[in-house]
């Protein structure tokens, strides 16, 4: 289809051709499965960059895959466990509840009563899985071969390792374990249980909880529960996890979210899906949490200095990266919404510059992608919110209590006395804005400012309505 934008139906023909390419890569994602919808995952979460086509359609790759027939459930317990599934559990639904890149999910019962989520791999998975991502990487390594600009290769090269470990349903049941001990301190956190008696390399037997996904926007509000609330537990749990643990869930997509109410009629987030991690070693993790607390305080110097600890050059450029966000056209300015020029730029970013960006990726310890692609998903899931806090100050927060989170008298006071500067900061910039507004107000009273300033700092102050 040839457009032209001077055609008085330009829009409404561009976003019918955005539909159709979409339907047609999430038709190839579900045939080919395997990596291929994880690819397609990826893109469902660029939500500011990608048009709404796109990323709404892909996001059906999140739970909603293809199911396999029950024969071929079948034909993975006869391998993995000699045994039917019928034959293992008391009651097997081989309906599947969910369907997605590597598994299906399916109710079952335990000889105890308990009811459990069983999920089953597909069938040949294991053997297409890695020839597809050896065909991926080959077909890469062509197109940079006549392309010299594209360079997207190596990072299935660098990461290839942290995929085929996904395989493996035994490390996928340590890792959710292991994230349990780690987020105890939360108690609106859960984590499934892991029952080993009922697990192997492609099964993985887990307790069974309800609840919905955290993009249900719907559900979530006829539960009465709270957007804001939901959005800081859930940046307080991936800070947790990047800033202190290290050891950071890769795949937060909203398939693997869910959120029920507790007892107190407040959310609960249940983590799912605990294949794809990453160890953030704390070389790493203590200047980005400096490199955080800096580029919300918009210190530039600090900024440099904590990116060189990571071996950073372009500093600027990276906040934009972490942050997902043209922070450099602002003079370091950090939004908790993005308005319509922000996304312009982005997308200008994204197709004039890429190669800037991939140069970053590059500079990063390899141990850094995964944790980009968490920040971006989780982002991804914020913005579907309406952006109903301020992420990036949230985070921020948390990321100044992990540098000083020594249980010592004097790293206490370290602390408050850095958390007080920060809070007078953030206060600092806000009241500076409304003084502003207040002056051109007072000038566009008595007719020396026209009309115009006056919007201007309503969208600096506020441009959360740019957005609706």
């Amino acid at each position: 289809m040839l457009l032209n934008d001077n055609d008085v139906q330009y829009e409404s023909k561009l976003k019918a051709l955005h539909q159709k390419s979409a339907d047609r890569l999430l038709e190839t994602c579900l045939l080919n499965g395997g990596l291929y919808i994880k690819v397609g995952q990826g893109f469902a979460a660029i939500n500011h960059i990608l048009p709404v086509e796109y990323t709404r359609t892909l996001s059906k790759l999140q739970d909603s895959c293809l199911p396999t027939p029950s024969s071929d459930v079948q034909k993975v317990f006869q391998k993995d466990f000699g045994l039917l599934p019928e034959e293992i559990y008391v009651d097997f639904d081989y309906k599947p509840v969910a369907a997605a890149s590597l598994a299906q999910v399916f109710k079952a019962k335990l000889p105890n009563g308990e009811q459990v989520a069983v999920k089953v791999q597909y069938n040949d998975l294991q053997k297409r899985f890695i020839s597809d991502l050896g065909t991926i990487i080959f077909l890469q390594d062509i197109v940079e071969f006549f392309f010299k600009d594209y360079n997207f290769g190596w990072i299935l090269n660098d990461l290839r390792k942290n995929l085929v470990q996904e395989l493996n349903f035994i490390q996928e049941g340590k890792n959710a374990e292991r994230c349990a001990k780690d987020l105890k301190k939360f108690d609106f956190v859960r984590v499934p249980q892991v029952h080993w008696s009922h697990t192997k390399t492609r099964v993985l037997t887990l307790e069974w909880m309800d609840g919905c996904k955290i993009s249900d926007i719907k559900s979530i509000k006829a539960q009465n529960l709270s957007l804001h609330d939901i959005d800081v537990k859930l940046f307080q749990t991936f800070s947790e996890q990047i800033f202190y643990s290290g050891f950071v869930h890769a795949d937060p997509h909203p398939g693997n979210i869910f959120v029920r109410p507790n007892a107190k009629g407040r959310a609960d987030i249940i983590l799912l899906d605990h294949g794809l991690y990453e160890e953030l070693p704390a070389e790493v993790r203590g200047p980005l949490c400096e490199f955080w607390e800096a580029t919300v305080l918009r210190n530039e110097a600090k900024m440099k200095t904590a990116a060189q600890k990571i071996g950073i050059a372009d500093y600027m450029r990276f906040a934009e990266v972490l942050f997902q966000q043209p922070i450099r056209i602002r003079g370091g300015r950090i939004r908790s919404k993005l308005n319509q020029e922000d996304i312009e730029y982005m997308q200008m970013v994204a197709k004039k510059n890429f190669e800037l960006i991939m140069g970053t990726l590059k500079e990063m310890p390899r141990s850094m992608l995964f944790v980009v692609r968490n920040l971006n998903t989780v982002r991804a899931i914020s913005h579907q919110h309406g952006d109903v806090v301020d992420r990036p100050r949230i985070m921020a927060r948390y990321a100044q209590r992990c540098l000083y989170n020594k249980q010592s008298p004097i790293q206490y006071v370290r602390w408050l006395c850095h958390r007080i500067y920060f809070e007078y900061c953030m206060w600092l910039t806000t009241f500076k804005m409304q003084l502003i507004n207040w002056y051109f107000n007072v000038l566009y009273l008595l007719g020396r400012a026209p009309a115009s300033a006056k919007t201007i700092m309503q969208d600096l102050l506020n441009p959360d309505h740019l957005n609706h």
